[in-house]
């Protein structure tokens, strides 16, 4: 049994799935991508899926470790995913028609960490600085009995600090070769469930690129 949740008669989004008695939740791992300008300031955009080292990270290192290629991906805002070219990217604006959502501008990588910190929505950090990508990482601390919050947190998150994504131990890529995405999971998803409803009427995240938008 697939069960989906909606708030609109044209755009079904995946809650969870459940086979064979087993329900599982398939939770995106998210991240914010990053790039510090020539004037120290840094632009950033939410990806939505993949955003594990293997991943995001991974994808990063490979096809977009040069300067003037990273900076084309701040061009259309928050995406869903990655790819190796634009055109195999998706973003929310070009390509599901949303309002767009611009890169955001930080006045240094201090104020970009900062405001992070503590954002248990994402898991992973990526900035492009000084000729190579960097990832920090969101993690928890179990809070002390005596934090004022106690009642209603029982961790508080923080970022680690940034290292080379090559150099982070979860790098591994080859331990994820020929393993199936979230993006490409969800995708298969979205095409069981075009079978009950019309296709046109399913949009999942890793939705096909409206490449008329792309100009």
């Amino acid at each position: 049994m697939i069960k989906v949740i909606t708030d609109c008669p044209h755009i079904i989004f995946l809650h969870r799935l459940t086979i064979e008695g087993n329900q599982k939740e398939y939770m995106s791992t998210r991240s914010n991508i990053a790039i510090e300008l020539p004037d120290g300031t840094i632009k950033v955009i939410y990806v939505h899926s993949d955003g594990y080292p293997n991943g995001v990270g991974h994808c990063l290192l490979t096809y977009w470790k040069y300067e003037v290629n990273a900076k084309k991906l701040f061009a259309f805002g928050n995406a869903s995913s990655l790819g190796s070219t634009l055109e195999d990217c998706s973003f929310y604006a070009r390509d599901w028609g949303r309002e767009e959502e611009k890169a955001r501008t930080y006045n240094n990588e201090w104020c970009f960490l900062h405001d992070m910190s503590g954002d248990i929505f994402i898991e992973y950090i990526y900035l492009f600085k000084k000729g190579h990508w960097y990832v920090s990482e969101q993690k928890s601390l179990k809070a002390p009995k005596d934090y004022y919050d106690q009642d209603k947190r029982a961790s508080i998150a923080y970022l680690t600090k940034m290292v080379r994504i090559e150099s982070h131990k979860h790098y591994k890529p080859e331990e994820d070769a020929g393993k199936m995405t979230e993006k490409e999971m969800v995708a298969q998803i979205g095409e069981m469930i075009g079978k009950v409803f019309k296709p046109e009427d399913v949009l999942v995240q890793g939705g096909r690129v409206n490449k008329k938008k792309m100009n």
